[in-house]
């Protein structure tokens, strides 16, 4: 993307913030009873998973002469009732069976039998107002205007290998709905007084504070705290939301006060922290920087979030929320080249653009919703924040995913899967880089080749 700057700043702060069930067509394989072996196909213009040997029917014309036409090649038939049939073909290619199925008089309908699951939906209470996860107009929005997580989890609810970095006013790493997802480093030993790792930080098990210069990073302003919720929140434990993520590995790094003031010193050390880390071989793959320090230019901020992007680390950042064309005056962090850097707008529960969000159509990659966001706070609560501080999670979250479904994922697959499958608004176009909103679902599966289907 063209990224413009000018100027300099080092004050940084949190963006200001304004008070379906489907099924999946993903292969799979399954072995055991009741179980049947599967395989993907091209079908119908799209992939499908089908059962291997396995077709459905129905004729217009009676049962018994397909039945004895297939008990002559060594196929057996079921009644499916009302002319509807299955039939199995062991052994037989599928060009063959669509040669035979061709010259059958009074045949209707014949397919491939579908493998179908059904889609994995969080026993977690709030999951139904978690509009931006699934969309079914409960915040007074358009259905389905989100980032169909219930299908992407189909694929993969995340992994706790994959290490997240929030760059942000620290984390509730003790809230119930968290504990279970923050990293934890396996080479400190903790309250050792000892730099175990030899990373330059003493006793930095659940990473560091960059405002009091400690092995706390505990949040005393909240907005860490509910970036953290809607990146991964632990999904399916019958309590409070549900992250995108249902495990991940959260790394806290503090550089905000409690009162969402940073400086720059403090966000490149926390950005080396992370970069660090990677190039020791601990598996971060993204950083969450949900904070912006206006239209000032700074070099040394952008060579840090370049060594990142080196290390093999996207970049994930908020557009602000200034309601400005970031193009025509450059706001950062989101306007710093670099090919690992994805810039997030805001979008609402009807997919329009928030009209807090920035925007640009060189200078902003894609939106995310952002509006209304429920996710996790300080002491085990819960609440709404709206916000491109919002959106940006969404997009890390997302991140989380597809390094789970793809370990070592690189931080230009990352942007390939990410910017090639959004869903296409016209309250975006000419807004945004892709034109669109983020779709996990869509991502993984453009990540898995599997083509998108037709509008």
């Amino acid at each position: 993307m063209d990224r413009r700057f000018s100027g300099r700043r080092s004050v940084h702060g949190p963006e200001s913030l304004e008070p379906r069930v489907a099924f999946s067509a993903t292969g799979f394989s399954a072995t055991g009873p009741g179980s049947c072996a599967t395989e993907v196909i091209d079908w119908h213009g799209g992939r499908v998973t089908a059962v291997v040997d396995q077709w459905v029917g129905r004729s217009t014309a009676g049962l018994q002469t397909i039945s004895a036409d297939a008990h002559a090649r060594g196929w057996t038939t079921s009644d499916l009732g009302d002319g509807f049939f299955s039939l199995s073909t062991p052994g037989w290619s599928r060009d063959r069976v669509l040669a035979w199925s061709a010259g059958v008089t009074g045949l209707g309908s014949f397919d491939p039998e579908i493998a179908v699951r059904p889609t994995a939906l969080p026993n977690d209470p709030s999951f139904a107002s978690q509009w931006s996860l699934d969309n079914a107009g409960q915040s007074g929005g358009r259905i389905d205007a989100d980032i169909d997580a219930p299908e992407a989890w189909q694929i993969t609810t995340g992994s706790r290998n994959v290490v997240v970095a929030v760059i942000d006013s620290g984390i509730d790493f003790s809230h119930p709905d968290l504990a279970a997802n923050i990293w934890t480093n396996p080479r400190e030993v903790a309250g050792n007084g000892v730099d175990d790792d030899a990373n330059g930080y003493v006793d930095d098990v659940r990473g560091w504070d960059f405002v009091d210069v400690d092995n706390t990073p505990q949040d005393g302003f909240g907005h860490g705290t509910h970036v953290s919720g809607i990146i991964g929140a632990v999904g399916n434990n019958a309590t409070g939301v549900s992250g995108i993520a249902w495990q991940v590995s959260i790394l806290p790094l503090r550089f905000q006060n409690n009162s969402g003031m940073g400086y720059t010193g403090a966000a490149i050390s926390a950005l080396n922290y992370a970069t660090k880390l990677r190039r020791a071989g601990v598996p971060i793959v993204v950083s969450n920087n949900s904070w912006g320090g206006g239209t000032t230019f700074s070099s040394t901020l952008q060579s840090a979030i370049k060594s990142h992007g080196d290390a093999g680390i996207t970049f994930v950042v908020a557009s602000g929320n200034s309601g400005a064309d970031n193009d025509a005056v450059p706001r950062y962090p989101s306007g710093y080249a670099g090919d690992n850097v994805i810039a997030v707008a805001a979008t609402d529960a009807s997919d329009n653009l928030a009209s807090l969000s920035n925007y640009g159509l060189t200078s902003v990659d894609l939106a995310a919703p952002g509006m209304g966001i429920l996710s996790t706070l300080p002491g085990g609560g819960y609440g709404g924040m709206s916000g491109t501080s919002m959106a940006a999670p969404h997009v890390t979250g997302a991140v989380a995913l597809l390094a789970a479904r793809k370990p070592g994922i690189t931080p230009a697959e990352v942007r390939a899967a990410i910017f090639g499958s959004v869903d296409p608004l016209a309250s975006l176009a000419g807004k945004v880089a892709t034109g669109g909103r983020l779709n996990v679902r869509a991502a993984l599966d453009r990540l898995s080749g599997v083509p998108a289907p037709a509008p």
